[in-house]
């Protein structure tokens, strides 16, 4: 592919995203949300994880 095609190509993609992005705009920052809510409560449960084997390893020995 030529660079000019691939040009064409990433601009033509960008105008369709700008063009439909009032449709799927509510699904992002419903997901976005979402996200932020919790990816703490995941990464709390993780460390706790990640403590918990660390200490049973250290105590096993």
């Amino acid at each position: 592919m030529t660079s000019e095609g691939f040009t064409m190509r990433a601009t033509n993609g960008v105008a369709v995203g700008g063009v439909t992005m009032p449709a799927w705009m509510p699904t992002l920052a419903e997901a976005s949300n979402t996200a932020a809510h919790l990816v703490p409560i995941l990464s709390a449960l993780w460390l706790a994880i990640q403590i918990a084997g660390y200490a049973r390893k250290r105590w096993a020995k």
